[in-house]
């Protein structure tokens, strides 16, 4: 199974950090790190969609799981 994991950027300014506001830049960093999260995300389950109940077995995944997993994923827009 495949997991993209992007850390946060970890320079961030001390008050920054203290106040847990993020300024202009760092909300559009945010922004696009969960958006190709997101279209990352997309494409594996589309990849996984294709695949038979058999290779899924051998990741580790049921066919429910697989649709469970997407349908939480397309809730959350």
């Amino acid at each position: 199974m495949a997991t993209i994991a992007l850390d946060k950027i970890a320079s961030a300014a001390p008050a920054e950090k203290a106040t847990g506001k993020r300024g202009f830049w760092g909300s559009i960093y945010d922004a696009i790190v969960e958006a190709q999260e997101l279209r990352a995300s997309t494409y594996v389950n589309g990849y996984l969609a294709h695949l038979s109940d058999d290779e899924l077995a051998r990741h580790g995944l049921t066919r429910d799981q697989m649709v469970r997993r997407t349908r939480s994923m397309m809730s959350g827009l």
